[in-house]
């Protein structure tokens, strides 16, 4: 067959004029989006002639000033090998559509195909532009529509790209991921290329994807720059080194591949997310990301964001050692103390036979402990206006439970126990429905999802030498289409992602749920800096999340790891949970309206105001800034071995030349600040530890 060259123009597919758009920077990074969008997808010559060169036998062209990251034109921004050849050459003989459709939500589609009439190979890339937001996200996809295996498919790279690089080098912003300690999520600036021309490798260490880094990144030059967001809950791995004179290469994908594909047989890539940025601040850029996924990626409820609920519960029993009784009776006093949702955890509930990790696998109610089922504390939730959540691990199995014995054929390990089978559709399918009927039956109306074991050993266990990769691919496709069904069937449920705390935290889950337990440092001993510190480093990168809160509203150590909402977790005499106790009435309704006063404020930008600084003697703070409404709110901390008193504090995002309103939780303080004295305001806290709210809302335009 004779190929055909296509070569694609831009076209005005994003159904807007950049010049319109409000904001310092956002026009000319809407630009350069476009640009990225014209050099890597919309002008790039998808099929040659025979004897043409491809796109890598070209001479590289500089780029046009202003024109963003990316110094080669007509390259795509991803790459593979098929049957050993590079997928520019193997791509640039088969044949080649483009397609762009609108589908809602200020959202444009590009859908790139190519087929192989040799092989029956096809691949697509599916590119997500954003209207209001400089940024692009896609996915690969392969299939074989032969009729026999494909030849070997390896080294997929989602991302495969590079970008200037000035003589003073790119920096580089990432973070930590959790591993239970105040340095959780504690960001890391680095500057590439590394010396020598090493490259810099960031991967997970074992299957969940933030653990040890978050798969987020920020590459700054010296006025714009790009984030990288990955997504893949598995292992990733992301590279950063010299491409060549002036140019960082950057790549990203799962971390290995080499595989036939069968007959009719589909498997698709990790996601990336692309957000292009200007100005010289790179908060900028991690802006951009938190205000794209409050427009389109966190879950809503009736099309409306859900926030961290405010949680409680207890784990007294009735003198027969049932838990339902008091669960049942409990529903009315904490609605009217202003909770959201009922708790149900792993521990100290164990709603399941074997509590944990021993009965790990149970998914059985234990009548001993609930005689009547987990339907009444549903029920009894539900009539008070409270939301349930019950907390289930499905994806680990421990020897000797139910599914260890009943079902070894859906368990990586078999009868030894292991890593129950997501990619294993019988198995898939046995586990939609037991959590369907739970759901159901429970009135659940969020599922906490647990996670306390490390996959990858098992996935690479599974897979033959021409089938690396696929174990993993088919378990995290099963995730995705797991979570995606309960909430189709269930529209108000709600996902809890945990995974022991915050280890497996990337955009793909974060579109899907929240990390309402972020980490589980607070498992062992209570650590007020080490939350404050987890808290400022997180919001950088994710918008909601949350974790417990040990004590009530308005201590040191609340305040320390106050989000939009937590698992408040007082403890009483006997060692109870005591948001239920009357002694704790106006302890909790306080509680309860902080977080309702103050968690609209985490919908704006985020400013680290003070530096990320684990010493007792300092302060540290952080600050929401809302644009649209032009307010804002800081949460201060003076720790325990800080002398100073009073500090001044360099607010963010002010207007210099306007009047603000400056009120304070804890006093009745309130005056009309100046904003060039509000980037530089005072703030007393008297106590060491103690902490301090500051709101502030814009009164007049200059």
């Amino acid at each position: 067959m004779k190929a055909t060259m296509l070569v694609f123009a831009l076209v005005t597919v994003l159904g807007l004029s950049v010049a319109t758009w409000a904001g310092d920077s956002l026009p000319a990074e809407l630009q350069d989006r476009d640009e990225w969008l014209k050099t890597h997808l919309l002008d790039v010559t998808l099929t040659v002639p025979d004897g043409a060169p491809s796109s890598t036998e070209t001479s590289p062209s500089e780029p046009a000033a202003g024109a963003g990251p990316g110094p080669r034109r007509g390259l795509l921004p991803f790459s593979f090998a098929f049957g050993g050849q590079a997928s520019d050459r193997v791509l640039a003989r088969w044949r080649a559509s483009r397609k762009t459709d609108a589908i809602g939500q200020g959202r444009t589609r590009h859908t790139l195909a190519w087929s192989d009439p040799a092989t029956g190979l096809e691949v697509r890339c599916v590119a997500i532009a954003f209207r209001e937001f400089p940024a692009v996200e896609w996915v690969l996809h392969f299939t074989n529509a032969g009729t026999a295996d494909t030849p070997i498919l390896e080294r997929i790279r989602s991302l495969d790209t590079s970008m200037a690089s000035p003589e003073e080098g790119v920096r580089l912003h990432y973070a930590l991921g959790d591993h239970n300690s105040a340095r959780s999520f504690e960001p890391v600036v680095e500057t590439l290329p590394l010396r020598g021309g090493q490259e810099k490798v960031f991967a997970p260490r074992g299957g969940r994807s933030s653990d040890p880094y978050l798969p987020y990144f920020n590459l700054q030059r010296s006025n714009d720059g790009m984030v990288l967001a990955i997504g893949w809950s598995g292992q990733w791995e992301a590279g950063f080194g010299l491409a060549g004179t002036n140019t960082l290469g950057i790549r990203a994908g799962q971390q290995l591949t080499r595989f036939v594909l069968h007959p009719d047989e589909t498997v698709r890539t990790p996601g990336v997310l692309l957000v292009f940025w200007r100005g010289s601040d790179a908060l900028r850029g991690n802006n951009q990301l938190r205000q794209l996924q409050l427009t389109h990626y966190v879950p809503r409820r009736d099309g409306q964001w859900v926030f961290p609920p405010i949680c409680a519960s207890v784990n007294n029993t009735d003198p027969d050692g049932t838990y339902e009784g008091p669960h049942v009776r409990v529903m009315p006093t904490l609605a009217r103390r202003g909770f959201e949702v009922f708790w149900s955890d792993m521990d100290p509930q164990h709603w399941y036979p074997g509590d944990f990790p021993n009965g790990t696998g149970n998914w059985v109610v234990d009548p001993k402990k609930y005689p009547g089922g987990l339907a009444p504390v549903g029920e009894a939730a539900r009539a008070a206006g409270l939301d349930y959540l019950l907390w289930f691990e499905p994806e680990r199995v421990v020897p000797g439970t139910r599914v260890a014995r009943e079902h070894p054929e859906f368990v990586h390990g078999g009868g030894g126990g292991g890593l129950f089978k997501f990619g294993d559709r019988a198995a898939w399918r046995w586990m939609l429905d037991l959590l369907d009927r739970f759901v159901t039956d429970a009135h659940l109306t969020w599922l906490r999802w647990d996670f306390n074991m490390d996959p990858l050993p098992h996935w690479r266990a599974s897979d033959t030498p021409d089938r690396q990769g696929i174990s993993e691919i088919r378990h995290i496709e099963g995730l995705y289409a797991m979570w995606d069904e309960l909430r189709a069937r269930h529209p108000r449920l709600m996902i809890d992602n945990c995974a022991s705390g915050g280890r497996r935290i990337d955009i793909e889950t974060c579109r899907r749920s929240l990390p309402l337990w972020h980490s589980d440092m607070v498992c062992f001993k209570p650590n007020p800096t080490g939350e404050q510190l987890q808290n400022a480093g997180l919001y950088r990168w994710v918008p909601f999340h949350a974790c417990a809160a040990f004590g009530y509203e308005p201590m040191y150590s609340f305040r320390s790891g106050m989000c939009g909402g937590n698992i408040v977790v007082g403890t009483g005499i006997q060692g109870h949970i005591d948001t239920a106790h009357p002694d704790t009435e106006e302890a909790a309704r306080r509680t309860t309206a902080i977080y309702r006063k103050t968690r609209p404020y985490l919908t704006g930008d985020f400013y680290p105001i003070l530096p990320h600084d684990a010493s007792e003697a300092v302060w540290f703070g952080y600050q929401f800034h809302r644009s649209a409404e032009e307010s804002g709110m800081a949460l201060l901390f003076r720790r325990a071995e800080c002398p100073e008193a009073e500090r001044i504090v360099p607010f963010r995002a002010i207007a210099p030349d306007a009047d603000y309103a400056v009120s304070f939780e804890d006093t009745p303080d309130q005056r009309t600040v100046r904003g060039r004295d509000l980037e530089s305001l005072k703030v007393e806290i008297p106590t060491a530890p103690g902490s301090a709210i500051v709101y502030y809302r814009r009164l007049t335009t200059p």
